[in-house]
């Protein structure tokens, strides 16, 4: 059985991007929840998954995602 890893990927998006990469971020496999921010951050994403391999499989798709400009990811313990 696997260890499910849960962390959240904090996210910069371009000005007025915000809505846009709540909806791509949010058909990322492993990506149970996407919420808009205000403050330092514009997005914020939950990321449930069972290996640090797919963990930097979704982290590099949110990287890649039109309109975000930084990324900043925290694992739960």
């Amino acid at each position: 059985m696997a260890v499910q890893i849960t962390a959240f990927i904090l996210m910069v998006t371009e000005l007025a991007k915000e809505q846009e990469v709540v909806r791509e971020v949010l058909r990322i496999p492993g990506v149970v929840e996407a919420r808009l921010l205000y403050g330092e951050f514009d997005v914020l994403a939950k990321v449930e998954v069972n290996s640090m391999k797919e963990l930097d499989e979704v982290i590099t798709k949110v990287r890649n995602t039109r309109g975000v400009v930084k990324t900043t990811t925290l694992i739960s313990s």
